[in-house]
């Protein structure tokens, strides 16, 4: 039987060397590049525009504020896309340390995930006093946006270690992913709300896990309200993802080496 809470004892005691590989995947992102950091907030809101822009001229969608309902969507997602592929990729990208060093090899894949929330979060500081400015009332919902986003860290964190594992023993794993997140972004409402697509499509994008972390965002960003009933579908698929993910990993950790 796995013992996860000795696993994950052992591994906030290296929180240290998670935060500085983290760190060095930041800096990593950016390395030369001019503006840095802020790419973190500029992507996502040139992204919202255009979108903007294609949907309210070209196709009419009658949203108030509708940059900011596709931002306050597509921010997540970035992170979502960027912090998957990137954990994807880890085992491989740091085989030389895996067999070099002596840590939690769990580490790996989490340290790309929290790079990539460092960057995220710089961007979501940005853009929430913008969302305040048209709404006062998000500013009160912070501390369950912080739960949220541990959720979503939590989910991502198991479907990364997933991923990361079978990369290494199938390497076409990272080409599917591409793929794959090209489809997954259209059936993510991320410029649309699920009620905007009939039966029976609409069940495509209800079975997608990703769908709620994203509404519950925009509840929470776009119309300052707490949706519980989300919040609590996005605990249980962060947790049993998370458990399902590290289960598998711990099956599998021992053939981790020679698969590298």
């Amino acid at each position: 039987m796995i013992d996860y809470r000795a696993r994950l004892s052992h591994l906030y005691s290296e929180k240290g060397f998670v935060f500085s590989l983290s760190k060095k995947e930041l800096k990593a992102k950016y390395s030369g590049a001019k503006l840095g950091i802020w790419w973190a907030f500029i992507m996502p809101a040139l992204l919202a525009i255009s979108i903007n822009f294609i949907f309210t001229k070209a196709f009419k969608v009658d949203i108030p504020n509708y940059a900011l309902f596709v931002l306050s969507a597509i921010l997540p997602w970035l992170f979502f896309s960027q912090g998957l592929s990137e954990a994807t990729n880890s085992f491989i990208n740091n085989s030389s340390m895996l067999k070099q060093c002596i840590f939690s090899r769990e580490i790996i894949p989490l340290s790309s995930i929290l790079g990539n929330f460092l960057n995220f979060s710089f961007g979501l500081g940005v853009i929430i006093p913008v969302f305040a400015v048209f709404n006062y009332k998000i500013l009160f919902l912070l501390p369950v946006l912080i739960i949220s986003l541990i959720l979503f860290l939590i989910f991502l964190w198991g479907l990364g270690l997933i991923l990361s594992l079978m990369n290494v023993f199938y390497r076409d794993v990272s080409c599917f992913l591409s793929l794959g997140l090209m489809i997954w972004f259209w059936v993510t409402p991320i410029f649309y709300s699920p009620g905007m697509i009939a039966y029976p499509h609409r069940i495509i994008c209800l079975i997608n896990p990703v769908t709620y972390y994203m509404l519950t965002f925009r509840d929470l960003l776009y119309y300052g309200r707490i949706p519980w009933a989300f919040i609590l579908i996005d605990f249980a698929i962060a947790f049993f993802t998370f458990f399902l993910g590290y289960s598998i990993f711990i099956w599998k950790e021992k053939e981790l080496f020679k698969a590298l």
